[in-house]
Order: structure tokens, then sequence, then C-alpha cells
């Protein structure tokens, strides 16, 4: 059976990103689902937006103009303050126009509510929603229960639990969802193996600066990692696997570059699903769809489709 195509931001190469038109173009064209990072607003609104401030590559205010740094925090914007916001349209100027050059971009889009989304994707469209929260800096962001909580009640209202698979890295969060939402699927998120691996980091997985990561190693070598929720893979023999099992967890969704034949056999022992993000090259698809994974998540699901 072919893995579940779900597009990355509702497809980040093709439409912009995390807004309600890429999602609706996605559900269209019959990709099997979407993945999309909540946050909360400072009025409680379940959000839409990738990055913990508006980004100022995609934002541009009333006047036409695009942010500068710093911008505000998603968290202390209410929605109606966020919906100034025009996110249709990446800064001709920026790296996130060079990396997409074949975007479909659409004046007017304004950043999303989750219900929005929903409304948008007809059943039996999936949602890999991401937990937004920062482990890092607590203050970034909304706490991570909190908008666990509001995420399922939003899903929940619209009739779209079954439709969802939580993911994240911040596994505090997903630990909620399933203490609230016993039968709601979490798969959970986990960052680039080589990080926390002696020498350099594969570049490909765009690690963060030295002194992060070096906190990063530590955490994970100490059994310390604010982002396991107790659930530290040095607790169970070094295995992120058996971490994610002992959670609760019902898949595994890791970058691409972690995925190999002994990974999924290990995950599938575990009677895990096995996801991967964010997978735009053919090749790299091909291998993966050979493995026998349960979803791809790519900027390109019309590539994925293709195949």
């Amino acid at each position: 059976m072919a893995p579940w195509n779900i597009a990355h931001r509702g497809g980040a190469a093709l439409w912009p990103e995390n807004t309600r038109f890429a999602f609706a173009q996605s559900a269209a064209r019959g990709y099997d689902g979407a993945e999309l990072d909540v946050q909360l607003s400072a009025d409680g609104e379940v959000v839409v937006h990738h990055d913990y401030r508006l980004r100022p590559s995609l934002c541009r205010d009333g006047s036409g103009a695009w942010l500068t740094a710093p911008t505000p925090r998603i968290k202390d914007l209410t929605l109606a303050e966020l919906h100034a916001f025009d996110v249709g349209r990446a800064d001709p100027a920026s790296a996130d126009a060079r990396e997409h050059p074949a975007t479909a971009w659409r004046d007017g889009e304004r950043i999303p509510t989750l219900g929005q989304v929903i409304d948008a994707c007809p059943a039996p469209f999936h949602f890999f929603v991401e937990l937004k929260t920062s482990f890092a800096d607590r203050s970034a962001s909304a706490d991570p229960i909190e908008l666990a909580d509001r995420t399922v009640a939003v899903l929940d209202a619209k009739g779209a639990l079954d439709r969802a698979v939580f993911i994240g890295f911040d596994w505090p969060g997903l630990i909620r969802v399933k203490k609230i939402a016993p039968d709601a699927r979490c798969w959970f998120s986990t960052l680039p193996k080589s990080w926390f691996e002696e020498g350099t980091p594969q570049a490909e997985t765009h690690p963060p600066a030295e002194p992060a990561l070096q906190v990063l190693r530590y955490w994970a070598r100490e059994g310390v990692s604010p982002w396991a929720g107790g659930f530290d893979p040095a607790k169970y023999g070094g295995s992120v696997l058996r971490a994610i099992a002992a959670a609760g967890g019902e898949g595994w969704f890791p970058c691409f570059t972690d995925i190999d034949a002994a990974s999924v056999a290990e995950a599938r022992a575990l009677g895990l699903k096995v996801g991967a993000w964010t997978v735009d090259d053919v090749a790299e698809m091909r291998r993966l769809i050979a493995l026998d994974l349960d979803a791809i998540c790519t900027d390109r699901p019309d590539l994925l489709g293709a195949l």
C-alpha cells in the first residue's frame, strides 16, 4: 500500500505555506493530507503559522511593506491583529522566494485558524497537526498543555479528531493529547540523529549553531531533555523508538535521513507507524516508498503523487 502523501505546510513549494488556499488546493488535488503548524494567539485562538514570531519574509503589513525583525510573537497578538498581515507572498529578495521559485503566490491570504483550515478540507483529508511550542525557551510560545487542550477541542468540535495525527518535537504536548483524548493518534517527531552524534551533523538536516547543538547533546546525554516529557531515550537503552512506545505514541515521525530498513524494522516490532519529514527529492521518495512507510511529508506532493 502506498504511503500517505502529506503536503508539508499545505505544499510549501507550490502555494504560500500554511494558508487556507494551500490546504484547499492540496485537498482538491486528492492528496491524502497536509502537515500544519498550530500555535495560540493572545486571545486563545488556535492559529496556523510556523515561526514563533511573524516571519518577516512572508508577512506584509496593511501598507504592503514587508516586516522587519524583530517581529511580534504569535502568542502576543490577537486573532484580529494577526489577520491584519498578508501572508500570501514571499519577499522576492528572500530565501523563501529563492527556494520555492515555482510557488503560485496568492495576495491577500491571512493567517488562518485551525477551524478555517478544517472547513476548507473535506473528509477524508487528513491533518498532521504539529503542536508548535518551544522546549528550549518556554517564553517563546504558548504552554504545551494549553495548546494541546485547545487544539483537541477545535478538532473535536469540528468532528475532525479522527482525521488528525498529532505530531511535535515537544513531547509534553503529545503526552497531554493522549491523556485527554486516548483515541487520538500521536506520532512523535524526533530531531535528526546526527545532531546527537560525534562530529559534524548532516548538512541537509539544517543543524543549529554549535552552542545550541552542544546544549542539545548535553540534555540528551544526561537524560534531562526538556522535550521528552520524562521519556528520555537514555532511560530506554538509548532507543528513541522504545521511548515513544513507552510514552503511548502510535507512530514515529523523524527526519527522512534517519530512516533505513533497520529503524523501520525496530518501529514495526514496537507496533509503531512510520512517517518521514520533509522529502522533496524524487530518489529519496523512491527509497522511502520501498521501505513501506506509512506517510511521507513533502513540499512537492505533486512529485510524490506522480510516483
